[in-house]
């Protein structure tokens, strides 16, 4: 039995515009401990050369699920829906990151989520679904590439 749709390996959603506000980005931050300054202070951000308060490493994530809920607020399938998760089986099976350029507050990229592809482990008992999403900026190219492996443990 298989719950992910394959017929989606190869093809893309999006581009979708998302705008990266401090709000969110500084509340990210502090949620999660982070001290240093540039990630923290507009001014501390400006001394250091950047435009505006540097993003986290791991906020590519955030900016992937802010594409999912503009999808959705358009009235289209984010990517869990698309791909035919089923949220009772649903494990996050791990994720990746390839850096390309920071991103900075302030900024409105564009996020492309691509369907790899799936394949069978576990003796059958499990699927696992390949997604990467790709940010970018329209004018500096591209900032980050995610690479997330979703698994469904499939009902017997």
């Amino acid at each position: 039995m298989a719950l992910f749709d394959r017929s989606l390996m190869g093809q893309t959603i999006g581009p979708v515009s998302v705008i990266l506000e401090r709000g969110p980005m500084l509340f990210f931050a502090e949620t999660i401990g982070e001290t240093n300054p540039v990630h923290l202070d507009p001014a501390a951000a400006h001394a250091a050369g950047h435009p505006d308060i540097l993003a986290l490493p791991t906020y590519a994530v955030v900016i992937a699920s802010l594409a999912d809920k503009s999808l959705a607020r358009q009235g289209r399938c984010d990517s869990l829906k698309r791909l035919g998760a089923d949220m009772r089986y649903l494990l996050h099976g791990g994720e990746s990151y390839t850096y390309h350029a920071p991103i900075f507050a302030g900024e409105t990229v564009e996020v492309t989520t691509e369907f790899a592809g799936v394949s069978n482990a576990g003796g059958g008992t499990l699927e696992i679904a390949r997604i990467y999403q790709h940010i970018v900026h329209t004018d500096r190219g591209p900032l980050v590439t995610t690479k997330r492996d979703l698994i469904h443990k499939l009902p017997k």
